[in-house]
């Protein structure tokens, strides 16, 4: 599930554009002019990638240059916000395509991760830490610019798990400013177990077909492409409220859009390694864009590997008019998921004579 309160219209951001070597570039400059953490920062919030920065790629960048903390958050949304493209034709392997049985068995081990083994995992909790930035518009009585890509707010939670049911909790220790939770306000649930339920039993209606390999953490990993039609689809969407042009009113939307995005599989285990839902909210005039992006990993919980989500983002674009002008807009949560631990209680049994 995504929620969010927008009140745009999707549209791309008017950010430079630059592709990943070029970031690389950029970062052997700051660190030549010795850049504050605070300057790097705030050039990489001026930038937007071209091609996708994947998870492997951007722990060798932050490994090589050591960045300070606000420009590795930088880096993270970077990131995510090219979560949705093609990352660069060379880190990708080239190697055949599976034949057609070893897709299809690739992705019945897919479902059967998504739908069964993902609802037996043992019960636990974990930490969820968010941050939330965004660039908007930054208006007064004498300018009006592009405020860039930065912070405002950070929170976290505990997240439970228990009987194959994810529970997160009301109470979250944040940290910002008063317009932090203003609009618009993200959020997403169902990253162990529901949303790759959801797509695999929703993409299995629609259209699913083979795109490419893929290096990542587990080695070569296939994706493959989904398309899941409104009437088929169970991903659901709650947000309040969005310009509509053709109609001049504010609208509201809850329900179950069109979607797409991609699926990542290890070949060997069937797990899903990383999903992407992108809907296609066509009831307004423009189009809103809303996107999610989970990654999954091998965390220990009380002696036993399991693959749990580490990381997601949520991404809302729209388009603000204001002053006659239209204006780009992106919002990014940023979730990373730590401190695995078992759910549960132990006892010991002592004797009154051990006691004594």
């Amino acid at each position: 599930m995504l929620i969010a309160l927008a009140w745009g219209a999707a549209a791309a951001h008017a950010a430079q554009r630059i592709t990943v070597e070029q970031l690389k570039q950029l970062l052997a400059q700051q660190q030549t002019a010795h850049a504050s953490d605070e300057e790097a920062a705030a050039q990489l919030g001026s930038v937007e990638l071209s091609e996708r920065l994947a998870t492997a790629a951007l722990e060798r960048l932050k490994a090589e240059f050591k960045p300070g903390e606000k420009t590795a958050k930088q880096l993270d949304v970077l990131a995510d916000v090219s979560a949705f493209l093609e990352p660069p034709a060379r880190e990708l392997p080239r190697t055949d395509p599976p034949s057609g049985g070893t897709q299809q068995e690739m992705l019945r081990a897919a479902t059967s991760f998504a739908t069964v083994t993902l609802k037996h995992l043992p019960d636990f909790l974990a930490t969820r830490t968010t941050w939330s930035l965004e660039d908007i518009p930054v208006l007064t009585a004498d300018t009006s610019a592009q405020s860039g890509m930065h912070l405002v707010g950070r929170s976290s939670s505990e997240v439970a798990y228990r009987g194959g049911l994810e529970f997160a909790s009301k109470n979250a220790a944040a940290a910002g400013s008063a317009r932090t939770m203003r609009v618009p306000n993200l959020s997403s649930a169902g990253e162990f177990g529901p949303v790759l339920a959801t797509v695999m039993t929703d993409s299995a209606q629609g259209k699913i077909a083979w795109s490419h390999w893929e290096q990542t953490a587990e080695g070569v990993a296939g994706v493959f492409r989904y398309e899941v039609p409104e009437q088929a689809a169970h991903y659901t969407i709650d947000f309040c409220c969005g310009w509509d042009s053709e109609s001049g009113d504010e609208k509201s939307y809850h329900g179950r859009p069109a979607y797409h995005g991609t699926i990542t599989v290890n070949p060997k285990t069937g797990e899903i390694l990383r999903v992407t839902v992108e809907t296609d909210l066509d009831v307004f005039d423009p189009v809103l864009h809303f996107g999610l992006v989970v990654e999954y990993g091998r965390v220990e919980i009380n002696g036993s590997s399991l693959v749990c989500p580490v990381r997601s983002a949520v991404i809302f674009r729209a388009v603000m008019v204001e002053r006659k002008r239209s204006w780009d807009v992106i919002h990014v949560n940023d979730a990373t998921f730590s401190d695995y631990r078992r759910f549960g209680s132990t006892a010991r049994i002592v004797s009154n004579a051990a006691a004594r």
